[in-house]
């Protein structure tokens, strides 16, 4: 789960993702594949960063410096609601229980360029037991804390932030609902720290990154807005607001019978928090409150079924003990 507070409001997507169980397929079979809107990157290239204002002098340029022997604990706290409704249909609101998932961060290698390779383990999950799992999701949490302690990823980054690669293993988990949601976040390892521009910024910088993510096949396109609010030494602090849009597109369903097709009719996230991160470490202090809506429609036997969406999500990480 790694991934900045920005990009970190991707999570909300990938555990609907979970429950719904989609994924999208190539247009070989009839499958409609997502637009690419302009202004986005590629499928797997690097998230694209533009400066947009300088802000005040005195001025500097921010690159991160993080020393080869680093390693620290990280503890990310979720807190999600999922409201699912159809034509017709009052809303189902589902809860989900917060929970505190840890995991160990340290660096396998930095280059003179400042590349930083580094890799991650997931070491618990904590569940806020004040109340009872919803039954319909229960299957979610079955054997949690073992299966995330299987857990395994590595990415690098430049000195800008930007990540070139990120990988991770869920080959050794056993609750196929969860292995999928963390599959797809080896697209949060591309957030985990914030992409900085090229230029020289002070007091008062905005930028923008724009990032093209591929959740379980679903290409989701984000616009993540940057503003410096202070540089004190190396520790920048940020505010940050999130778009995300997913033009419409064909997805399949693997439990769906045979000839059944499933359509994203609109996708839309938005999301805004505060980030505070040294240029020397690799994990924010963040806090950020999301929002994902989505609407699908099914075809099954002639008969069209439509399915509302709509999820919230407070996230917050920090360096852990």
């Amino acid at each position: 789960m790694l991934r900045l507070p920005i990009r970190i409001v991707l999570i909300p997507i990938l555990l609907v993702g979970a429950f719904t169980s989609f994924h999208a397929q190539s247009p070989a079979g009839g499958q409609t594949p997502a637009a690419q809107p302009a202004g986005y990157p590629a499928k797997g290239q690097p998230a694209i960063v533009r400066l947009t204002s300088a802000g005040t002098a005195p001025r500097s340029v921010l690159r991160y410096a993080v020393a080869a022997n680093y390693k620290t604990h990280m503890d990310m706290s979720i807190a999600m609601g999922l409201s699912v409704s159809g034509p017709g249909s009052p809303a189902h609101q589902i809860q989900m229980p917060a929970m505190t998932i840890g995991a160990e961060l340290s660096v396998t290698n930095v280059t003179p360029a400042g590349d930083v390779s580094y890799e991650f383990a997931y070491t618990s999950v904590r569940l806020d037991g004040s109340g009872a799992v919803d039954p319909e999701i229960a299957p979610l949490f079955q054997n949690l804390d073992g299966d995330v302690k299987t857990v395994r990823g590595a990415a690098t980054m430049t000195s800008w932030g930007v990540t070139r690669d990120a990988r991770i293993d869920t080959s050794k988990m056993t609750n196929p609902l969860m292995s999928e949601t963390l599959d797809s976040l080896s697209n949060s390892l591309a957030g985990l720290t914030v992409p900085l521009p090229q230029e020289a910024v002070g007091a008062g910088a905005r930028w923008e990154s724009r990032q093209t993510i591929q959740t379980r096949g679903l290409a989701v396109f984000q616009r993540t807005l940057w503003e410096l609010i202070a540089l004190d030494g190396k520790t920048m602090k940020l505010k940050t607001a999130i778009e995300q849009t997913a033009p419409p597109q064909s997805l399949s369903n693997e439990r769906m019978p045979a000839g059944s097709e499933r359509m994203l009719q609109k996708f839309t996230g938005r999301g805004s928090g505060t980030v505070t991160i040294a240029l020397d470490a690799l994990v924010p202090t963040s806090e950020v409150n999301s929002q994902t809506d989505m609407t699908m429609t099914t075809r099954t036997g002639g008969q069209t079924h439509q399915l509302s969406l709509s999820d919230t999500m407070k996230l917050t990480i920090a360096p852990g003990k």
